[in-house]
């Protein structure tokens, strides 16, 4: 499901010259680093953060050259924490391809993460902005941060949907508010009060994103169109099995608890149609979701409203 064309539309030259700076940003003449560098990029994603970033700024003032370091920066980092986070969670897929890990090895892939996460500093700091950078650099926090978070979780074999949204906070959602955040801070154009508003509907966005996402994973990879029950193999818990658990009686909390020990994936998955746990999780998401444009609309009527208001409507709505 691509992007559609309304949503990059009002920040159509812009993105251009991102992707073009963003290419450059990602060069090394090393010879193990060229071909992970190479893979990275055939591996990269929608771009949906950048995207963001250029939204935000263009919804309250002007693109500048610091909004492209800042979206270079950023997804830089987030592309770094990716690479880490496979290895940490020993994953050998991301996104439909090999993982660095899997397709390296994991000595190479926290190296070439370490060069990724040098990469964004450096392009932080050429904005010369102290504000871009302490963003940036907290962001680095709080996804180290909540990516500790889950492998608390994980160890201890329990979560319960209050430990499930403090994990998106620190990570998925402080993703998206700092993209906001960096839009609004490298603009031309800023006050508080539009910074919070602007900052309150990107962590909304992170939080329907996890969602999607986590929802996904209880489908057959054949809908989805890439593998899917990683998080369930991987030991982590997300709302849609989290809610069954939560609503079920000792009996069948144990059988679930089984369940999940012994990677019955397809069990889950079906339990979490059955039982209600999709449902809850898409009511969650659409709640989520219509807060986001609630908040957007109290912004006048522009080309950067109407994309963004696009964008939500496309994370909520997804087919993969």
């Amino acid at each position: 499901m691509a992007i559609p064309a309304q949503i990059t539309l009002p920040i159509q030259d812009y993105f251009a010259l991102y992707e073009e700076a963003y290419a450059k940003s990602l060069h090394s003449k090393d010879a193990i680093l060229k071909p992970l560098i190479q893979h990275v990029r055939q591996s990269s994603g929608k771009q949906m953060r950048p995207i963001l970033v250029l939204l935000c700024a263009r919804l309250c003032g002007d693109i500048t050259q610091n909004t492209l370091h800042a979206a270079i920066a950023l997804e830089l980092l987030h592309v770094a924490s990716l690479i880490h986070d496979d290895v940490v969670d020993e994953s050998d897929k991301r996104r439909g391809y090999d993982s660095v890990r899997a397709k390296f090895n994991n000595k190479i892939a926290v190296l070439g993460g370490d060069f990724i996460l040098s990469s964004a500093l450096s392009q932080a700091a050429s904005t010369e902005s102290a504000a871009i950078v302490k963003v940036i650099a907290s962001l680095g926090k709080q996804l180290s941060e909540g990516e500790l978070l889950q492998l608390e979780t994980i160890n201890e074999n329990h979560s319960n949907e209050k430990k499930y949204f403090d994990i998106i906070s620190q990570k998925t959602a402080a993703l998206f508010a700092a993209c906001a955040r960096l839009g609004v801070t490298s603009s031309t154009n800023t006050d508080i009060e539009t910074e919070q508003k602007i900052v309150s509907i990107g962590e909304l966005i992170g939080i329907c994103f996890q969602l999607k996402d986590d929802i996904f994973d209880y489908e057959p990879s054949n809908k989805i169109g890439k593998p899917t029950g990683i998080d369930l193999a991987e030991g982590k818990l997300t709302l849609p099995l989290i809610h069954v658990i939560e609503t079920s009686n000792d009996a069948d909390k144990q059988r679930i608890k089984e369940a999940f020990k012994n990677k019955e994936i397809s069990y889950l998955q079906d339990l979490a149609h059955q039982k209600g746990g999709i449902q809850y999780a898409t009511e969650k998401l659409h709640e989520l979701q219509e807060k986001a444009l609630s908040i957007l609309n109290e912004f006048p009527e522009s080309p950067a409203r109407t994309a963004i208001k696009a964008y939500i409507e496309y994370v909520a709505d997804r087919k993969y």
